[in-house]
């Protein structure tokens, strides 16, 4: 029996049951994290990456790109404290700045792709195509009503994650038990064993004084 799996069914199970039972505190704890991750990661783009590169029309991109990082990442981290105080505000808010941010992201990706086309075409098109997937979401941000939506899919996840912890826990405590079983029989036909092959030793011994004294 791996205790670890039990530990991490017993985890998942337990998350699972919060996001069922309170979906908003989770929706409001998961914009934090996401805001929180965003500002950190623009930082180190910032203070790490841009140092590093030499292309100028790079560092404008990344300069770009880490200052509309850093501003999302703020605001999705202040806002469930000061802004607003419901969720359904929350997510409306979130999801009017995250298609602001991915247009915004988009039109970068189209000015990179731009000056990369002539010298890395392949790298040009990945960068249209990325374009075209964040304004793609920024319109369904836009259209989907994103505070029931974000509630019934908190839920669900939350309903996902304790299938499958409860599911880890049950695999490892039947397979804990069905190895015990095994070695249980493994040592009781071991032991069986053990006076036969003695039996056997002694009668090849008597046979071999038996040789020795004729």
């Amino acid at each position: 029996m791996k205790t670890k799996n039990i530990v991490l069914g017993a985890i998942l199970a337990i998350i699972g049951i919060i996001m069922v039972a309170v979906p908003d505190a989770c929706i409001k704890a998961v914009v934090i994290l996401v805001g929180a991750a965003a500002v950190a990661f623009s930082i180190y783009n910032l203070l790490v990456v841009y140092k590093q590169s030499e292309d100028v029309a790079f560092k404008k991109t990344l300069l770009i790109k880490s200052i509309i990082t850093f501003v999302i990442g703020l605001i999705s981290v202040i806002c469930p404290f000061v802004l607003v105080k419901t969720v359904a505000a929350i997510w409306k808010i979130i999801s009017i700045v995250l298609a602001v941010y991915l247009i915004l992201y988009a039109g970068v990706s189209v000015y990179s792709s731009a000056k990369l086309r002539s010298n890395f075409p392949e790298e040009s098109k990945k960068l249209l195509i990325e374009a075209l997937i964040f304004v793609s979401i920024a319109i369904l941000l836009i259209i989907i009503p994103i505070d029931s939506f974000g509630r019934a899919f908190v839920r669900i996840v939350g309903l996902g994650g304790l299938v499958i912890g409860l599911v880890m826990v049950a695999v490892e405590i039947v397979v804990g038990k069905r190895t015990s079983v095994d070695h249980e029989e493994e040592v009781d036909i071991t032991q069986k064993m053990d006076p036969q092959t003695a039996a056997e030793t002694q009668t090849d011994s008597d046979s071999g004084s038996v040789s020795d004294d004729d």
